[in-house]
């Protein structure tokens, strides 16, 4: 469940630019996750109310919709618990210099302090803040 919460909150801090996006699968994952969040429910009761109009009184119809209703319902878990994961990973050394030089363009406008092992997580707060604080000419220098 930690993984759960923590990949929500990734996914809440991840700002979604453009730019973003070409770089890190961020950007694809959460478009998707935040459509399932919205669609799957539907889908999984459609599969079992369909089933149950078309074949009333097939048992292994049922069990199918119902298998086929939960996997529905599982495909924004599975995409929750990868953010989770990807949120808790340390930041390759090319994207740690990223990193830094994002910090030390912050310092200059916030109290915004850098994190000696940092993780994805640490990086999304870091560009939510950059967002934020800096100007819209930020993004270009990525």
């Amino acid at each position: 469940m930690r993984t759960l919460k923590r990949g929500q909150r990734y996914l809440e801090s991840w700002p979604m630019q453009a730019k973003l996006g070409s770089i890190f699968p961020e950007n694809r994952v959460i478009r998707a996750v935040r459509f399932a969040q919205k669609a799957m429910p539907a889908v999984a009761v459609l599969t079992v109310v369909w089933q149950q109009i078309t074949l009333p009184s097939s048992q292994m119809a049922l069990a199918a919709a119902v298998l086929t209703a939960l996997f529905a319902l599982s495909i924004p878990l599975q995409g929750l618990w990868w953010l989770g994961k990807r949120s808790a990973q340390p930041l390759p050394d090319s994207t740690q210099q990223a990193y830094q030089k994002i910090v030390k363009q912050l310092a200059a406008h916030t109290q915004y302090q850098a994190v000696s092992q940092p993780t994805f997580m640490d990086l999304a707060q870091c560009l939510k803040k950059a967002d934020k604080y800096l100007s819209a000419d930020f993004w270009d220098t990525l």
